[in-house]
């Protein structure tokens, strides 16, 4: 039985849990997080490999020039340096 077999019956049980209370909490954790700076771009090609594949490596150069020639077009002011 996989968990969200689990959780499906406990609602047509109506046993579900009643989340509405926190929805405020998870509101603000949003907005909070969002005020913060978001990571910096390159992260999203060396945050996952031990060794980088030459296809990512070639998709982060061409990132790199494309925000060399079009950085004004995004909020990269919002980015970690």
């Amino acid at each position: 039985s996989s968990i969200s077999g689990w959780i499906c019956r406990e609602f047509r049980a109506g046993k579900a849990w009643n989340l509405a209370p926190l929805l405020p909490q998870v509101l603000e954790a949003f907005e909070q997080a969002e005020r913060e700076p978001k990571p910096p771009p390159h992260l999203l090609f060396s945050d996952v490999y031990l060794e980088m594949p030459p296809r990512l490596r070639r998709q982060r150069e061409e990132l790199q020039r494309h925000l060399e020639t079009y950085g004004e077009h995004y909020p990269l002011q919002q980015f970690q340096k």
